[in-house]
């Protein structure tokens, strides 16, 4: 039975936030929920892409239904994920996979298009399937592919030109809200990509001073470091002190969720309004403390719907893009499918090696070691220059599908490999 690709993900095209933000995995969750699937031994390779926007599992398998099997894993090991006819799950296998993947690396898929963080997360999942050996030859490929195709998506093409981002949608909102900065104060919780992205394009609006808090120190200290203000650098533990004495206020990590009642003693006895600039998912406040007075809050939602319009340029390098794509795709099928070649030579390389083998026992016993050693290097290149180029077109008319290119049942027939050496 031939091994199949299959994808069953969400994300924003199916599924809103408030389903998202249930199902999104972190580091921990990725981990574990990888290590329960593999446990159950009927995925071959695994691999898990978790981000703000998207939660999408890749498996290879040899059974002929991967994907219910995978999607009764998913509500198996993630009990919050919506049940299976909510309309949320996109599932593929085969080519519509594959070209999936390489569209979400690009940032086609993605809510603002062409963004650049995909591309790291791509580059975690795959980091992470290696680091927990649930990637094969098949997943390692197409991530490979993928990582590939973003870069040259991203290098030939102006599909991330014009400085879009979560982030500096964040710095549109602070210029929209305050008519001066002076003497304002930003509260940064948590320290990773996307907080410290966006803290960065806040600070380029105007002179402010900012508190980081964050479970790591050190990390708080060298995002500090990037804010070109002054930056005070805090606990975690801090943050109900520091929340009340901030007008803007970014959660990029770290912190638990924060209900209407925290929010409400943040606002108590303020004079200037409170500007929440929510970036995780799940959520870090509560939806409903939006509509408190003096508050103002933005989730990613909100921050997509801002530069949906300024969007026009990159949408113009999406055909370039997706040219690149096709490419890739087309490159990665015809791999896959010569993949099918693989046994057949596996066999004709062994059986080869038998034949050497029993050809080198012929020589005489007083042979000189460095004679031995020179006759046996001599013999391994001719085997694979002889047996090379019949392996090479066999994998190619596996590959394209070529009538005229021999197959691996002709390789099979005319070495004799399903009869054993004849003598």
């Amino acid at each position: 039975m031939s091994r199949e690709l299959v994808h069953v993900g969400v994300d924003h095209h199916l599924a809103p936030l408030d389903v998202r933000e249930h199902i999104a995995l972190d580091a921990e969750g990725a981990t574990a929920v990888s290590r329960a699937i593999a446990e159950e031994h009927w995925a071959a390779e695994l691999a898990i892409v978790s981000t703000c926007n998207r939660t999408e599992l890749y498996v290879v398998t040899d059974e002929s239904d991967g994907a219910d099997l995978l999607l009764g894993a998913w509500l198996r090991h993630v009990p919050s994920a919506p049940p299976p006819d909510s309309g949320c799950y996109r599932r593929q296998s085969g080519p519509s996979a594959v070209k999936h993947l390489l569209r979400v690396a690009c940032g086609l898929e993605s809510a603002i298009i062409g963004e650049t963080e995909i591309q790291g997360q791509v580059r975690t999942a795959h980091e992470r399937g290696q680091s927990l050996k649930t990637l094969g030859p098949v997943l390692d490929r197409l991530f490979q592919a993928a990582l590939r195709t973003g870069k040259r998506a991203r290098s030939d093409t102006s599909i991330s030109e014009g400085g879009i981002s979560h982030g500096s949608a964040a710095a549109q909102v602070v210029r929209r809200i305050f008519d001066s900065l002076a003497g304002r104060r930003v509260l940064v919780v948590g320290a990773g990509q996307m907080a410290s992205q966006a803290a960065r394009a806040v600070a380029e609006v105007g002179e402010m001073d900012f508190a980081i808090a964050n479970r790591t120190r050190s990390h708080a200290e060298e995002l500090a470091a990037q804010v070109p203000h002054n930056a005070d650098v805090h606990d975690l533990d801090e943050l109900h002190d520091l929340l009340p004495r901030a007008h803007v206020a970014i959660f990029g990590g770290g912190a638990s969720t924060l209900t209407v009642t925290q929010m409400k003693v943040a606002l108590r006895k303020r004079r200037h309004p409170l500007l929440v600039i929510d970036l995780g998912v799940p959520r870090y406040v509560e939806a409903a403390a939006g509509e408190l007075p003096g508050m103002f809050l933005y989730d990613l939602e909100s921050l997509e719907q801002m530069v949906a319009s300024a969007l026009a340029s990159r949408r113009e390098a999406v055909p370039a893009v997706e040219a690149i794509v096709q490419k890739e795709l087309a490159e990665f099928r015809t791999w896959f499918r010569g993949r099918r070649a693989m046994p057949a030579i596996k066999t004709l390389n062994e059986w080869a090696e038998s034949i050497r083998q029993s050809e080198l026992s012929w020589l005489p016993e007083d042979t000189a070691p460095e004679t031995r050693k020179q006759v046996d290097k001599l013999t391994r290149r001719l085997v694979k220059r002889l047996l090379g180029r019949a392996a090479a077109r066999v994998v190619k008319g596996h590959g394209e599908e070529d009538p005229n290119l021999p197959t691996a049942d002709d390789l099979r027939s005319v070495f004799g490999l399903d009869e054993g050496e004849q003598r």
